[in-house]
């Protein structure tokens, strides 16, 4: 389809404007190959699967990764109905954010399998932490089944104005589909798993 184009838009500027097919035809044929150039310089760097990451890498990861799952061990409990808080300001004074959507929740839920995989939580709190926001879940209002896309976390009413988040509906569901991958994969995993050792560390 390019090709014939290109070839169409050459012959007008032969017969319309003769002198200037010399200077045309280079950007026609850039034309053309543009889209075998677009894919070329979009392909993914190769990366050799068996390489895993450095030890400074692994530590940074792990770090990180630690600090990012203390937000949710320090502020997920009953005082917020077991429900991530949006935010926290720490400056210019400490302020949680007492309302979440259903992006903070799947957010929440994935660190939870997270945490327990890196050996920050043992199985029976990760448990216990997932079937207590999987139950006040099922107590939030929603419209036609779908989650509102903001509520308070104190008292679970949805927060106005009321609608519903394709975006943030999409980013719980998917965060739905690791959970269970990752609560199928618990099942042969053994308790004394030896990334509770790398936890620690």
């Amino acid at each position: 389809g390019a090709l014939l184009l290109a070839v169409a838009a050459l012959v007008v500027v032969a017969l319309v404007r003769p002198g200037s097919w010399p200077v045309a035809a280079p950007f026609l044929l850039l034309w053309v190959l543009s889209p075998l150039i677009a894919r070329w310089i979009s392909q993914p760097p190769r990366v050799d699967p068996t390489q895993g990451l450095s030890a400074p890498g692994g530590r940074l990861l792990r770090s990180t990764a630690r600090r990012t799952w203390r937000f949710f061990e320090t502020f997920v409990g009953p005082e917020d109905t077991f429900l991530p808080p949006d935010n926290f300001q720490e400056d210019p004074m400490p302020v949680l954010a007492h309302r979440t959507s259903p992006t903070n929740i799947g957010l929440y839920l994935g660190a939870t399998v997270s945490a327990r995989d890196l050996g920050w939580l043992g199985m029976l709190e990760t448990v216990d932490r997932l079937e207590a926001t999987l139950a006040t879940m099922g107590r939030l209002e929603r419209f036609r089944g779908h989650f509102y896309n903001w509520y308070e976390t104190t008292d679970l009413r949805p927060l106005e104005p009321r609608y519903v988040s394709t975006v943030d509906s999409g980013n719980l569901a998917s965060q739905l589909l690791v959970l269970g991958n990752a609560c199928r994969g618990a099942l042969d995993r053994p308790l004394l798993d030896p990334e509770a050792l790398a936890g620690i560390e």
